[in-house]
């Protein structure tokens, strides 16, 4: 098997199962805010509807990916998310993503809620509210009827109001995503407890890259000139054009420059990241469509970290790139 055959091989990866759920403690869930929420069917049943379309064809044009939702799912699209905003009128819903076992809501509190009143109090009623469509129609009826989702939610606030088109954006191409993540199951699995140099890691993406002798650790310091990064540049690029390598943890706004790049020319990748890997961890953007055509690898040296952290410290910046220099140097080894 040649570098190339080997670099776009599929590996064999092994999930386990970590929770989705969190709560920011310091929030206070009663007052304004922007939130992605996401709710989950018992046992993931895929009961919303089914993925049809093209993966390969563009978001909104005839034939691309989507859901053909159930009659369970034009129900809660047509009538039960419409309730929430009838009996809190203070909540607005920017945005529902049907998917076939999940929902996808962006929801924004514009005025501070009842008081005793919170967001998951409105997220109760809004279940509450799908539990009897479901019943209704699928004919379940008696005292102990199971209930659609599972227990709990995931909440992401939205800090930033910009942040608000690109979670609409990437909610619309949410069913072409899933639909090459099933058309390339090797690329999205999640592998924890990969040991590299003795240390735990997780990790998503094409784990042959790892095989790959030839790579570069890409760190670019505030002392390089302009010339100097330049020329680095020209040798990141030479080696990705030779079916090399780029490692790194693509922090500084020019290491991200390099990164995208590297994406734009079809080179292959692998990014040391602080953030969590757990079992339901999708790659964002760019990513996402490397890690589908076999070019990314994402490691984490902290499995159990938060799946989207805030920041990173100097102490991590440091941990990444010195693991970026041994495994450039070929100085590692997987347990």
């Amino acid at each position: 098997m040649s570098t190339k055959e080997k670099a776009i091989a599929a590996g064999s990866l092994h999930a386990t199962i970590h929770s989705m759920k969190r709560r920011a403690t310091w929030h206070n869930y009663n007052a304004e805010g922007s939130y992605m929420l996401t709710l989950v069917t018992r046992n993931r049943q895929r009961l919303f509807g089914s993925l049809t379309g093209d993966p390969s064809i563009r978001t909104f044009l005839p034939g691309c990916a989507r859901v053909e939702c159930s009659d369970l799912g034009n129900a809660i699209f047509f009538e039960e998310i419409k309730k929430i905003s009838h009996y809190y009128p203070m909540a607005e819903v920017w945005k529902l993503c049907v998917m076939p076992d999940h929902l996808h809501i962006i929801l924004r509190i514009v005025s501070p809620l009842p008081e005793g009143k919170t967001l998951g109090t409105v997220v109760k009623g809004f279940k509450n509210g799908c539990n009897r469509a479901y019943w209704r129609i699928y004919g379940i009826e008696g005292e102990n009827r199971p209930v659609l989702f599972e227990e709990g939610y995931c909440d992401k606030i939205l800090k930033d109001f910009s942040q608000l088109d690109y979670w609409k954006r990437y909610l619309e191409d949410n069913p072409r995503r899933l639909l090459i993540k099933t058309t390339h199951p090797e690329f999205f699995s999640v592998r924890h407890h990969l040991a590299i140099n003795g240390r735990q890691c997780a990790a998503i993406g094409n784990l042959f890259l790892l095989d790959i002798p030839d790579k570069m650790e890409v760190v670019v310091h505030r002392r390089d000139s302009d010339d100097g990064y330049k020329d680095k540049m020209k040798v990141w690029m030479q080696c990705g054009e030779n079916y090399g390598v780029l490692v790194g943890a693509f922090i500084s706004p020019r290491e991200r420059e390099v990164k995208q790049m590297a994406i734009e020319n079809g080179y292959f990748l692998i990014q040391l990241t602080n953030e969590g890997i757990g079992p339901y961890y999708k790659p964002r953007g760019m990513d996402f469509d490397a890690c589908a055509d076999g070019r990314m690898l994402i490691l984490s040296p902290w499995p159990e970290a938060a799946p989207e952290k805030n920041g990173i410290t100097r102490q991590e910046c440091l941990q990444l790139n010195a693991l970026a220099t041994q495994m450039a140097q070929g100085q590692f080894e997987l347990g």
